[in-house]
């Protein structure tokens, strides 16, 4: 091996700058790793150029730039903003993929909107849930299932599942069917942007055991765990 290649400072010529960039610690955190791929991802579905991108969040292109560089991290408002477009610029799409999932899914699910309002559900929510799906359709969930479900509703909402700051939520959920026997079920529950203010939930659910119902309230300090996009971050 000649000299040239033992010499460490060769590392920094910029033929090399893509492999390794000293300024950069190397166990820096997955979110730092992600944003340069996100940035690009933004501009290619929007259609904006580095300077265009900059313009509408108010920076210069050089900080974009250095952002899809690996070199900073855009600030956390900044990546809200980012955030948001993404989610926009993904919008048109979604409320097919949406209408997919119902049809042809196989796991028990619901889509349910602001007011916590259900507007459709798979093939195998009624089965796995001991309901009948044509009496939920375009009603709330309040009232529907006992005072319990009401109360862990509406603190499922005050989450902010609706606001586009929550990841996701883990909820689980306590009620008698038509036959008197106790269901207990778990959702697992991911909000998504289909309009420019609208957000609906995708809520996944299982039927579960009390011991599983009684470990998550022990474990979580209640029925709703809700995880925000900051806590992903940090």
């Amino acid at each position: 091996m000649t000299d040239r290649f033992r010499d460490r400072e060769h590392w920094k010529a910029d033929a090399y700058g893509n492999v390794w960039r000293p300024d950069l610690p190397m166990n820096r955190p997955a979110e730092a790793r992600r944003w340069p791929n996100l940035i690009k991802q933004l501009r290619r579905r929007a259609g904006l150029s580095q300077a265009a991108l900059a313009e509408e969040l108010g920076v210069r292109q050089a900080s974009v730039s250095r952002w899809e560089n690996g070199h900073d991290l855009p600030s956390l408002q900044l990546r809200r903003r980012m955030r948001a477009m993404l989610q926009t610029s993904n919008a048109s799409c979604l409320k097919q993929q949406l209408q997919i999932r119902m049809t042809y899914a196989p796991s028990p699910m619901s889509i349910v909107g602001p007011g916590a309002r259900f507007l459709d559900f798979s093939r195998s929510f009624a089965a796995e849930t001991g309901t009948i799906i044509e009496r939920l359709k375009g009603h709330r969930v309040y009232g529907q299932f006992g005072e319990t479900v009401d109360v862990t509703t509406e603190k499922w909402e005050k989450s902010g599942i609706f606001s586009g700051d929550v990841a996701f939520t883990l909820t689980v959920l306590t009620f008698e069917d038509a036959a008197g026997q106790s269901i207990h079920l778990k959702n697992f529950d991911t909000p998504h942007l289909i309009d420019d203010d609208e957000i609906v939930t995708i809520c996944e659910t299982r039927r579960i055991e009390k011991t599983a119902y009684d470990e998550h309230i022990l474990t979580y300090g209640g029925p709703v765990f809700s995880l925000s996009y900051e806590d992903l971050e940090s």
